[in-house]
């Protein structure tokens, strides 16, 4: 996660500031200019094919061109599939929020997405998993989200019981209901954590999307009877806080359990929503003040997180009284 956290912060601000000059600059194209798209991919993963496999080097190049171009196409389809699992208003409104209130988001994992097939010819698959759009690719970080684009490594697959996907999809969730917001909110914030990673706030809210969507679209979602047959949500990966939910052991870990049927469980883990603000969707009314919010709102989260390390510590270090 040390490794992911600081390859994006390295990025973020460039794609940040992508979003403000790419307009400007298509707007200054005629529109009579003619775009390639698609051929650009078929070349580069000639070239990749060709130059990095040391055996039957052509029919590699031709395997990976197709590959990429392929890729390609679907990840422009990305920007169009919706949710399944939703009404036909709901579906439209959804496409449609990726071109206005998810927006920033949106280009930003456009572009990466782009970039990881074209340039890098990282992409393996790409797949539309309720309505987001998977890229599993050949990297050494686990997975990131933008918009509807979720990018992550080889054993990501497009299901719901899959511990990478679940998480992941969760910070789509984030996305349509924060909108303009979620890149202030909650990506900043969340590259830019320094305590437990796991244990942040916004990670925390990431997980309890995905918990209540996948078990509200899927009753049978929930499974009880086992904790490590890779079914149902995975509890030890993306976990809760010890505050809700009842603490199970399996083997050497432990982990905080949610019965999705108890509606107290379900009271509980609501309290754990991140909220955006009305200053988060302000902010976008003058560049740079997203990323100085975004900041902000980062050294907040992690303050409360150090504070709260420091109060386990000293918990930890309270010399006990024998008996």
């Amino acid at each position: 996660m040390k490794r992911l956290t600081n390859h994006f912060k390295t990025v973020f601000p460039l794609l940040l500031c992508l979003l403000f000059v790419l307009p400007a600059k298509a707007a200054s194209v005629s529109s009579e200019s003619p775009h390639y798209f698609i051929i650009d991919s078929w070349v580069s993963g000639f070239i990749a094919g060709l130059t990095k496999t040391k055996e039957k080097r052509w029919k590699a190049a031709w395997k990976r061109a197709n590959l990429s171009a392929k890729n390609d196409a679907r990840i422009w389809g990305g920007l169009f599939v919706s949710d399944t699992n939703s009404s036909s208003g709901k579906r439209f409104l959804e496409v449609t929020s990726r071109w206005t209130y998810q927006g920033p988001q949106t280009g930003i994992g456009f572009f990466m997405a782009h970039f990881y097939n074209t340039v890098l010819c990282k992409v393996n698959t790409v797949s539309y998993p309720n309505g987001s759009t998977l890229l599993n690719m050949n990297v050494g970080w686990t997975g990131i989200c933008f918009g509807n684009y979720i990018l992550a490594k080889k054993n990501c697959t497009p299901s719901p019981d899959n511990r990478i996907f679940q998480h992941e999809y969760g910070h789509y969730l984030q996305s349509k209901r924060m909108g303009f917001a979620y890149l202030i909110r909650v990506g900043l914030p969340a590259i830019m954590s320094k305590g437990d990673h796991d244990a942040h706030p916004v990670e925390v809210d990431c997980n309890r999307e995905g918990f209540l969507y996948f078990n509200r679209i899927n009753p049978a979602f929930q499974n009880d009877s086992a904790y490590y047959d890779k079914k149902g949500w995975d509890f030890l990966y993306n976990p809760f806080p010890d505050s809700i939910g009842v603490k199970k052991i399996s083997g050497k870990n432990t982990f905080q359990y949610l019965n999705f049927r108890d509606s107290l469980d379900r009271q509980r883990i609501e309290s754990l929503k991140v909220k955006a603000k009305w200053y988060d969707y302000a902010g976008w009314l003058v560049f740079p003040s997203p990323a100085i919010i975004g900041v902000c709102n980062a050294a907040k989260y992690n303050k409360v997180q150090l504070k709260q390390r420091e109060m386990l510590n000293a918990l930890d270090s309270t010399p006990t009284i024998p008996r």
